[in-house]
């Protein structure tokens, strides 16, 4: 015979181990979603980064925000990356690549934050131009994880990551 608390016990247990699959799922689609804004910011030789690709992953009225002298500036996504391309089209770039060197991400049900240490590689692959941190929003609309928001900072001589910052 099943006690009334087993019973309790055994369903907690199998909703439990349903929620860690969804929930896993939805990481890798979260992970999915922020690796394809940085590897797709990327030249090198003929590769070009792939603008459309990158505004894909927002939601239509996202907002990208950056720390800059101490003001806050924000854009939405084609108007940031539209500037990158002019910027990159009027300018000598011969190598850049930006990555997540480390990240964290936080879930609940359709809501997300990823939390994300990068790093810049500007015409060398010998030293970081910048790092920073990034910090996204996501929500999960029609099965697919979009970036409502995402605001970094990038270090300075009086700010630095500290090296415990996902601990």
């Amino acid at each position: 015979m099943v006690s009334l608390l087993s019973f309790c016990c055994e369903t907690e247990v199998k909703e439990t181990g349903a929620a860690n699959t969804i929930q896993s799922t939805d990481q890798a689609e979260i992970l999915t979603t922020v690796n394809n804004v940085y590897n797709n910011i990327i030249v090198e030789s003929d590769n070009k980064p792939d603008f459309r690709a990158i505004k894909d992953q927002f939601t239509e009225n996202a907002r990208l925000g950056f720390i800059k002298e101490d003001s806050l500036i924000l854009k939405n996504p084609s108007d940031y990356f539209d500037t990158m391309e002019g910027m990159l089209s009027e300018n000598e770039v011969e190598y850049l690549k930006e990555w997540e060197i480390q990240g964290e991400t936080k879930l609940f049900g359709n809501i997300a934050q990823r939390t994300s240490l990068y790093g810049v590689h500007f015409n060398t692959k010998d030293s970081l131009a910048e790092k920073g941190i990034i910090n996204f929003q996501l929500v999960k609309i029609k099965d697919q994880w979009k970036i409502l928001s995402m605001i970094w900072e990038s270090e300075k001589s009086n700010l630095t990551v500290p090296v415990n910052y996902f601990e």
